[in-house]
């Protein structure tokens, strides 16, 4: 080799090394910049939640910069050589992704966060009503906040980081998750904001029934409808007029509403003849007219707006934000209200009708405790999130533009029966079939799996355990809460119905009961498969449930499964990646 062309080869190796050498120094950059940024977004948090507008505005400024150094580094023509390397190039696209992004959520999204949290205290009832102004004002930074905050999520949910390296792997979908989180929080805000002036009276009178689901008898949307009060806003004032015991609306002849071939098959015709039986089904509107058609037949002077229900566990997420109440010389917190209110005042209050009228004060002082004002906004509305999330939660509304507002929302919660639907929608529900307040010793997990993807239809396997967790000498207990025999379970056991209602198309497989074969109660509603069972537990038993589903054609986004809300403070919907994403 000659002497020019060895320096020639120097030359262009020269060159390399220092193209790489630079490759990587703005990659350690980025890398910076990103750190910075995510430390500068837990500060935008913990700022907020400390209520220091100064600190928040100083850390603001330092996220903005400090992702726009990001995105900048990452949108060169540096950067695009990095994207196309070997090994590398899927990485240096989710950095640059990432990077993106986050410049974007921080110039758009987080800064009207800001605004809304600056005036959080005014958004919240205070002094029995809310300011309808205020709610009003905000609407315009919620939506902006919600409406990029859900660009980022399909951004980031567009993007499969299978491929990434480990590091980069853990964080990018731990930033997804959160992103996606969020994202679905604002939307909620939005729509709080869009609805509440209607709900709260802007245009006159609203009437709404405020529905408390007892846990200790379970239901399908979560527990039995044990006291029902009436509430009324004007201008935003709010007010509990009236209050009665869900036992109190008592039995009909015949069906409040026409029932199909479906519900009478799953349900006989108790859903329609029972008012603490109409949310056997986990149709939250369907449970909700029930309920209204029976409340008109009883009080045909009380119209009626709407229908929240709202369970045990979540008035204890509003206490814990509120501060204790007492009531009849018990102090009642977030941490005991579930054990005093399901359980210890059945032990110690063995009159029904003493039993309805600790209800009532119990609700009546959190209501006023809520609409008072009292305790801490940020805390109060991390807790009216959380009982939404976790499906304890739902609303009703015969407005239609509210209705229309919140249909498809978590909070509406309806039963998917659209044919075109895209994302396989799975429920299992758990209906009490003792008559009793057994089920506060109700425990039960559901796991799902999505195993396939073949030409379109997802196929899943499905495991349930179900387990009483009652003492050996639980027979020994009050009639009221074990029953006392009359339904023909033994005191100490109880029986749960499961019903298991598969994607719309789709079908539900054979059902394993303890490993042995057990056939299932079949129905079609409304196009999608439901199989029924009944679980009988005596104290300390354990049963475990399994089975295979299949989905409709064409439905090959993410599965949504949702459980009845158990009496753990957990969540109780969750979002499965599709299977469908694997096979390709």
């Amino acid at each position: 080799m000659s002497s020019r062309n060895r320096w020639v080869l120097a030359a262009v190796g020269g060159v390399v090394v220092l193209a790489g050498a630079w490759c990587a120094y703005t990659a350690w950059q980025v890398q910076g910049d990103l750190d910075d940024a995510v430390r500068h977004a837990e500060a935008v948090q913990a700022a907020v939640e400390a209520r220091d507008p100064e600190a928040l505005r100083d850390e603001l400024d330092a996220l903005r910069d400090a992702s726009s150094a990001a995105a900048d580094r990452t949108s060169g023509p540096t950067w695009a050589v990095l994207t196309k390397v070997p090994w590398f190039g899927d990485d240096a696209a989710g950095i640059e992704l990432v990077s993106d992004v986050l410049d974007d959520l921080a110039a758009d999204g987080i800064e009207p966060l800001v605004t809304v949290s600056e005036r959080v205290d005014e958004l919240l009832p205070r002094d029995g009503g809310a300011d309808l102004a205020v709610i009003d004002e905000l609407s315009g930074p919620v939506s902006q906040a919600a409406a990029a905050f859900a660009r980022a999520d399909e951004r980031l949910q567009d993007v499969d980081p299978s491929g990434y390296v480990g590091r980069l792997h853990t964080r990018f979908t731990d930033f997804r998750r959160r992103v996606d989180s969020a994202a679905s929080g604002l939307r909620s805000a939005r729509i709080a904001t869009d609805v509440l002036p209607t709900m709260l009276g802007d245009e006159g009178k609203r009437r709404h029934l405020l529905v408390f689901q007892n846990n200790a008898e379970v239901r399908a949307t979560g527990g039995l409808p044990g006291a029902v009060s009436y509430l009324e806003a004007e201008d935003g004032r709010i007010a509990l007029t009236h209050h009665v015991a869900g036992s109190a609306l008592g039995r009909t002849p015949t069906s409040v509403l026409p029932l199909t071939d479906a519900e009478v098959e799953l349900y006989d015709d108790y859903l329609g003849r029972y008012f603490v039986d109409a949310n056997m089904t986990p149709d939250v509107p369907r449970a909700a007219d029930l309920m209204v058609a029976r409340w008109h037949q009883e009080y045909p002077a009380r119209p009626v707006d709407g229908v929240v229900m709202v369970d045990a566990v979540a008035i204890s997420y509003l206490l814990e934000a509120t501060g204790p109440i007492t009531v009849d010389g018990v102090e009642l917190t977030g941490d005991n209200l579930v054990d005093e209110l399901l359980h210890e005042s059945y032990v110690r209050l063995p009159e029904p009708a003493a039993q309805d009228a600790f209800f009532a004060e119990v609700a009546g002082e959190t209501f006023a405790r809520f609409t008072r004002g009292v305790g801490d906004p940020t805390a109060m509305l991390r807790a009216l999130a959380r009982g939404v999330d976790e499906r304890r939660v739902f609303v009703t509304s015969y407005d239609d533009d509210v209705r229309t507002a919140l249909d498809g929302t978590a909070i509406a919660g309806e039963m998917v029966t659209d044919a075109g639907v895209t994302s396989p929608q799975v429920e299992v529900t758990l209906n009490d079939t003792t008559g009793a307040k057994m089920s506060y010793y109700l425990r039960y997990d559901v796991d799902v799996v999505p195993v396939s993807c073949v030409d379109g239809v997802q196929s899943f396997s499905t495991k349930a355990r179900l387990r009483s967790t009652a003492p050996a000498d639980a027979a020994d207990l009050p009639a009221y809460i074990t029953g006392g025999g009359t339904y023909g379970v033994d005191p100490g056991s109880q029986v749960v119905t499961v019903r298991i209602f598969g994607p719309v198309g789709g079908t539900v497989g054979q059902l394993e009961f303890n490993g042995e074969p057990m056939d299932l109660i079949r129905a079609d509603q409304d196009g999608r498969p439901v199989g029924m069972t009944y679980v009988q537990l005596d104290p300390g038993q354990t049963v475990d449930l399994a089975w295979t589903m299949k989905s409709g054609a064409g439905q090959t986004g993410d599965a949504v499964v949702a459980v009845t809300p158990t009496i753990e403070k957990r969540n109780s919907r969750e979002v499965l990646a599709t299977a469908c994403r694997r096979a390709d």
